[in-house]
């Protein structure tokens, strides 16, 4: 049975199934902090592009 968490970055409601690897986190608090998969990978993919050298002029 999908457990219904929301964002916390962009305030969207999912459904989190059981094979999620944050379904026992969230089944025993239901009022913890998640994020989706589309949000954790936006906030890695930005944080590996401020981490590259910038190219000289």
């Amino acid at each position: 049975m999908p457990i219904e968490a929301r964002c916390a970055l962009c305030g969207k409601k999912y459904q989190v199934a059981e094979d999620h690897p944050t379904f026992k986190k969230l089944e025993h608090d239901p009022k913890a902090i998640w994020i989706c998969d589309l949000c954790s990978n936006r906030v890695r993919y930005e944080s590996e592009d401020k981490q590259k050298p910038h190219k000289p002029m």
